[in-house]
């Protein structure tokens, strides 16, 4: 009995320490786990697979990288050679040691504040090095934009639109708190008193973009938190306040032509933001969307940090969405052209249409502003009675000279009717 006791205190024991040993590893690793960052700062996203799998190269920088999402890419150090030579042209100009040493304590002071603007913890790059790439980065943003018009000195032309469509991407950005920060004490160093405030200069710059209306007072403008997110909000610049967002999961089924078949009639509306889309007594008005090469690098950024950002306020994935329902062939895309919709440089409709339908890919549907014209779309098309009357228009009023014809033929029917009825009286 007794061997039998001690026999069962030894195993207990053993397996007490191995779960202790159990415990204590997990508690090691738990407290080597770095936390996650604030959830309320975050506003600079790494894209989420499910999207980047799409189309990689529309996320990824060609030519410079900005921030340490790409930092360190082999592909893009040709750019530390430019970002170095324009520092030192920006410290040319009256910025003595003392004054670049001022622009260093100000990073300092806010690099745990900078780090949490980002998805990702960045602890493999060291604080110097941090604060080294977030005044490099900086300086070079400030001089690009101030001097946009005719590019710094030391960049060749065909640099500046890749540089250009870099800065919009999200995953290369810095938070603007910063650039601001840097900007004004630059301003007050070199006593720029009327100097223009680094959002307006941006707004400015970016203003001139295809899909933007420019500078204005925008309360979401002004809250902008990088140039990815001050795109969206000039976007949104305009948007009509009474459609709100819903979470009915309607979506329109019907196409372009098949929508005209049932007799919609397509209109160009007057609108400047692209998102104000209206449908009343049987007119689908749409504001004009222009298309070049670097709408769809664009429009996915923009998505994308929807997707991660504004997941409940997805104004452009909702309008994507509306045009991929809208556009299934080439043919739609010629109906909308045709009415002045859509303005397409590149001049595909196939492979426009196949773009506005992989815009749409891995694109989750949280919520709706677009249910109710869906809806109204969807019956419309259902009721027989408008197909009747878009067939009739279609035989018989295609044109003035057949509908002239319709009509004479119609009087001439009805005047040897009433002469067949007067024959019988």
């Amino acid at each position: 009995m007794n061997n039998e006791f001690e026999g069962a205190s030894a195993s207990n024991g053993e397996d007490y320490d191995v779960t202790r040993n159990f415990v204590t590893r997990l508690n090691s690793m738990v407290d080597s786990c770095t936390p996650q960052q604030d959830l309320y700062k975050r506003c600079i996203y790494k894209v989420p697979n499910l999207l980047r799998n799409v189309k990689p190269e529309a996320y990824t920088p060609k030519l410079i990288s900005i921030g340490p999402l790409h930092h360190g890419d082999a592909k893009l150090e040709i750019m530390k050679r430019e970002k170095l030579i324009c520092f030192r042209k920006f410290k040319g100009n009256r910025m003595s040691d003392e004054r670049i040493m001022d622009l260093v304590n100000i990073i300092r002071n806010n690099e745990k504040n900078i780090r949490q603007n980002y998805s990702k913890n960045f602890n493999e790059i060291g604080s110097w090095d941090f604060i080294e790439m977030i005044l490099l980065d900086a300086v070079f943003i400030i001089e690009f934009i101030k001097e946009s018009n005719d590019g710094p000195e030391n960049l060749e032309p065909w640099m500046m639109s890749d540089i250009k469509e870099d800065l919009k991407l999200l995953e290369n950005q810095l938070p603007f708190f910063i650039i601001e920060e840097i900007y004004d004490e630059v301003n007050r160093a070199r006593q720029e008193l009327q100097s223009i405030p680094f959002l307006r200069l941006a707004t400015l710059h970016f203003g001139k973009n295809t899909f933007s209306q420019g500078v204005n007072n925008d309360p979401k403008v002004q809250g902008s938190r990088h140039f990815t997110d001050l795109l969206r909000n000039l976007m949104l610049d305009g948007v009509i306040n009474d459609r709100s967002f819903t979470f009915d999961n309607i979506k329109l089924k019907y196409s372009a032509v098949m929508l005209r078949k049932a007799g919609v009639r397509f209109r160009v509306a007057k609108e400047k933001c692209l998102l104000n889309i209206r449908f009343e007594k049987g007119v689908l008005e749409i504001p004009r969307l222009k298309v070049d090469y670097s709408f769809e690098r664009f429009v996915r950024n923009i998505m994308a940090l929807e997707q991660c950002y504004k997941p409940f306020e997805a104004y452009i994935c909702n309008y994507i969405k509306f045009m991929d329902n809208l556009i299934n062939t080439a043919e739609d895309v010629d109906l909308l052209i045709g009415k002045g919709i859509i303005l397409h440089w590149p001049g595909d409709d196939a492979a426009l249409s196949s773009m506005i339908n992989k815009l749409n890919e891995n694109i989750g549907d949280i919520s709706n502003f677009y249910d109710d014209i869906c809806r109204n779309l969807n019956l419309h098309y259902e009721n027989r009675w408008n197909h009747m009357k878009a067939t009739l228009k279609l035989l018989y009023f295609a044109d003035i000279w057949r509908a002239k014809a319709t009509v004479g033929a119609s009087i001439l029917l009805i005047l040897t009717f009433i002469q067949t009825i007067k024959s019988f009286l």
